[in-house]
């Protein structure tokens, strides 16, 4: 039995012409040949409009070659070089059935060549056509460009196999067969595989959106919880919308008069906050006497604006012993200073973002020394206590909160992208019944680091040149900052430069290449988790649950270690079977 394309009912075929040759072809061949139906072509014709066309079957064989046949049903005839068909009225005209089926055979084998880019040419197999007559016989000479064993007529249709074959060999033989390749290559010239898709870009613009309306929920759900208590301490898992709601408290307490101080842990998410509230309707907010800074920079202005010696260490760890044991000391005294100078140094209100990851010193100084009303002050801060990525910083607050409120609900991730990693922290979070599903999440695996780079590339040009991704809404988070990883020598991807600074990437001026720890608070609608092997002290599981979660719309893991695959093959398993129930 022949392969059809398409597999059809007969009795779904509209002509009983070609429906009966349909059945014939299907019945009486080998599964050696494959037969398409109602073939149809569009080609320019010489003023440069399209012409239509159809072939009725084009019968293929890797050894024989291919065979374009047309279907001509009724009672029909050839006389005073006119073919013509019985109709109510009589005989009518009608195109020359072998001149339909010539011209199908010559824009198939053109067809054949371009799609293959020449790997199967028309003197690679055997080509030619025929016309086939199901309903009548025939007598007399056949027509101009007609031979006898191109005519399959009625008495024909009981063996079309020998019907088939003696047409094939009319034609100019091959020395030899197709190969298995190009046998494959005409098939898919002929038969291409052709895929719709909804790009990410319009599923970022729509979660975008839903995001927009589900924070606006969050919201709304804490407004009266604000209003009755000054000390709210708010946990939350990552995507449930912590840093809106914390910059939304911030600017609700700066209009109406309040001095308020905005601290957070990521100098990026400062520097972003920033730039939006001096760019909308609120920026003069920041003059009048709202501060957005990350701690690291509070710190250093205080002590150089007290005219204290600052002067921190150069190496990474020291560094950080640095701020937890000299840095807190160092800025209650500069408070102290700048206050006797009669500079103001307190805040009527602090809201903390991250707060997490500050040292319990931190929240002391914060507290005690910056807040005008250190035991009764308005004070806010918003933590995840699973993305808390220093030892050092205590799992719960340090000070005491009138109210702790949990948010539970992700409302920046696609649901396929909080379930993936949620799994992979070993954690848990709900979304929002109207929450988009999104991409699942994709892993490509990457035989060694040295072709990490050139995989890279390839995954930006599919986003960029398939899924109409801008530069703007990627970001390439790798284990280690960029100078130290596979991107250190490649300075453009997809025909966009490669950008450490988060403006230029906001502006749509670069892909951003950063790490998890330098993109917490962040988020773009695709993240691509390069040079991942395997978990260490510099990336951790809390940095590839973080990495994970700044993506709205879709991550997409590149990974050389074994043990990395498998387990974000079982978290990716695990968030389906999740979303399933």
């Amino acid at each position: 039995m022949a392969i059809m394309r398409p597999d059809v009912d007969p009795e779904e075929i509209a002509h009983d012409s070609e429906r009966l040759v349909y059945i014939g072809l299907r019945d009486q061949l080998s599964n050696e040949y494959v037969v398409l139906h109602s073939y149809p072509w569009l080609r320019p014709d010489r003023d440069g409009k399209l012409r239509e066309g159809e072939a009725d079957f084009v019968v293929l064989h890797q050894e024989r070659g291919m065979l374009v046949l047309e279907v001509k049903g009724g009672e029909l005839r050839f006389e005073g070089g006119q073919w013509e068909r019985l109709k109510s009225a009589g005989f009518a005209p009608i195109t020359d059935p072998f001149k339909q089926s010539r011209k199908s055979m010559h824009f198939l084998v053109e067809r054949i060549e371009a799609r293959t880019i020449g790997e199967v040419q028309r003197h690679d197999f055997t080509y030619g056509h025929a016309v086939v007559f199901p309903h009548v016989n025939y007598q007399g000479q056949v027509p101009p460009g007609a031979e006898p064993e191109l005519i399959i007529s009625n008495r024909q249709m009981k063996d079309l196999c020998t019907a088939i074959e003696l047409a094939f060999a009319q034609w100019p033989q091959r020395d030899k067969s197709l190969s298995p390749h190009q046998w494959r290559r005409l098939l898919s010239a002929l038969l291409p595989e052709f895929k719709l898709f909804r790009p990410f870009s319009v599923n970022a613009d729509d979660l975008l959106d839903r995001i927009q309306e589900l924070t606006e929920e969050q919201l709304e759900l804490l407004q009266g919880l604000y209003e009755e208590n000054t000390r709210v301490y708010v946990s939350g898992v990552a995507g449930s919308g912590k840093t809106q709601l914390a910059i939304d408290r911030a600017i609700h307490l700066a209009r109406e008069g309040k001095r308020v101080l905005f601290v957070c842990y990521n100098k990026h998410l400062a520097e972003h906050l920033n730039r939006s509230i001096r760019n909308g309707a609120d920026s003069d907010l920041l003059k009048a006497g709202l501060k957005i800074v990350h701690f690291h920079s509070l710190a250093r202005e205080l002590i150089e604006d007290a005219m204290i010696k600052w002067q921190p260490p150069e190496e990474t760890k020291a560094m950080s012993k640095f701020f937890v044991d000299e840095v807190p000391d160092l800025m209650e005294q500069a408070a102290y200073l700048l206050m006797e100078q009669g500079e103001k140094v307190q805040y009527d209100a602090i809201v903390m973002d991250e707060s997490q990851d500050f040292h319990t010193r931190w929240w002391e100084v914060l507290q005690c020394t910056l807040l005008k009303n250190a035991e009764s002050g308005v004070l806010f801060a918003f933590a995840d206590p699973f993305q808390r990525l220093w030892d050092w910083a205590p799992s719960e607050p340090p000070i005491a909160f009138h109210t702790k409120y949990p948010l539970r609900r992700n409302c920046r991730n696609s649901r396929w992208i909080a379930r993936t990693s949620t799994t992979i922290a070993n954690t848990h979070a709900q979304f929002f019944k109207r929450s988009l599903l999104g991409e699942k999440p994709s892993i490509t695996k990457v035989a060694n680091q040295a072709s990490m780079k050139g995989i890279v590339a390839k995954t930006i040009e599919h986003l960029t040149q398939h899924h109409d991704v801008t530069s703007s809404q990627i970001v390439l988070i790798g284990p280690r900052n960029r100078e130290n990883g596979s991107l250190s020598e490649i300075s453009h991807l997809g025909g966009a430069p490669l950008t450490d600074c988060v403006d230029e990437w906001q502006a749509n001026q670069g892909i951003l290449v950063t790490t998890a720890r330098s993109f917490k608070g962040l988020e773009a609608d695709v993240v691509v988790v390069y040079d991942l092997n395997e978990l260490s002290e510099g990336f951790s599981l809390v940095d590839l649950y973080v990495a994970c979660t700044r993506a709205r719309s879709h991550v997409h893991f590149l990974v050389t270690g074994k043990q990395m695959q498998s387990d974000l093959r079982d978290a990716i398993a695990a968030a389906e079977q999740q979303l399933a129930e």
